[in-house]
């Protein structure tokens, strides 16, 4: 990646640490290896192929918590040194912040400084203000008092790692449900529970269970008007659009229905737009079910770790 901002220079640190191989943050990593003076070189790899190596180390981080300014020491966090297949949507950021549940977490460092809460807010992938993203910790992840919010119970994530992990009861198309049929043979029951599905802020697409994506494929198929193809580029059910006026005319609404809470989707949140007048579906079928960060724009959504909630509701995140 070309250079985009000063590089973090740990010798300019008095408060900068590396941390040796026999510590427990070191050993709970997956790929680590012990070099020199017995220091913690780690090894990770994204699900676009894209990998980092470099020294576990920690350092004295400020926070804002909504009602004051905190400071931690001692926040281990890896001190990348090189890279491999770098996503070119990320050579623009300094790095990366992890939130979910393992160890390392950032949330799970600071938790009792935040109440163990946080809220993110993504606006579209495009917006004419080219906003960024926000992510908020403590009193500042609350809602507004104008705000109407739903909430779900987070689940078990089964054993695999630091997912979130909610339960989903049905999908409706429009206002017509589905009524899904969990559990079957193409129905991979890897986080313990067919319902269950992942929701990561970190993963642009969502992805069904097979034969559940193919009930959602064929409703969306019989509802939508509009020339339809598949894209091998984009391995996706794809429509011709309107380029010049209102692209998602005629699209679909889509409602993830979770325990106690309903998440809708308007089009703009269920199909990629691209500038040649052609839109695809951003649903996938896949190995481990998850709910990805276009379901998500324009969304104020929070989790409560403590109550293990997970709430959200419409916001305009273009307006920071």
């Amino acid at each position: 990646c070309p250079i985009q901002t000063p590089i973090f220079d740990p010798f300019q640190s008095s408060t900068y640490k590396n941390w040796r191989c026999s510590t427990r943050f070191c050993t709970e990593l997956h790929d680590y290896h012990c070099i020199s003076d017995q220091l913690c070189l780690f090894r990770y790899s994204y699900g676009d192929n894209s990998t980092v190596e470099g020294l576990l180390a920690s350092e004295t981080l400020l926070f804002d918590n909504g009602a004051d300014t905190i400071k931690r020491e001692g926040i281990v966090f890896g001190c990348v040194h090189s890279e491999e297949n770098p996503d070119s949507a990320l050579c623009k950021v300094s790095g990366l912040v992890g939130l979910g549940r393992g160890p390392l977490s950032l949330v799970k460092q600071i938790g009792s400084s935040i109440d163990d809460k946080f809220a993110y807010y993504l606006p579209p992938y495009r917006n004419e203000n080219n906003s960024m993203g926000q992510v908020k910790f403590g009193e500042d992840a609350e809602f507004s008092g104008t705000e109407k919010f739903l909430e779900t119970p987070m689940a078990s994530d089964g054993g695999q790692g630091s997912f979130y992990v909610l339960n989903l009861t049905d999908i409706s198309i429009g206002n017509s449900r589905l009524n899904v049929q969990f559990g079957g043979a193409q129905t991979p029951a890897l986080l313990g529970d067919a319902r269950s599905i992942i929701i990561d802020s970190g993963s642009t697409l969502t992805y069904l269970a097979k034969d559940v994506y193919d009930q959602v494929l064929n409703a969306v198929a019989n509802v939508i008007n509009h020339e339809r193809f598949y894209s091998p580029e984009q391995d996706s059910l794809c429509y011709h659009v309107d380029n010049n006026g209102d692209p998602y005319e005629g699209l679909l609404e889509m409602t993830f229905c979770f325990v106690n809470a309903d998440w809708k989707l308007p089009p703009s949140n269920i199909f990629m737009m691209f500038e040649s007048g052609i839109t695809c579906l951003a649903i996938k079928d896949g190995q481990m079910p998850i709910f990805g960060n276009i379901a998500h724009q324009n969304m104020h959504v929070k989790y409560d770790l403590g109550k293990g909630l997970l709430s959200f509701a419409p916001t305009d995140c273009t307006q920071g």
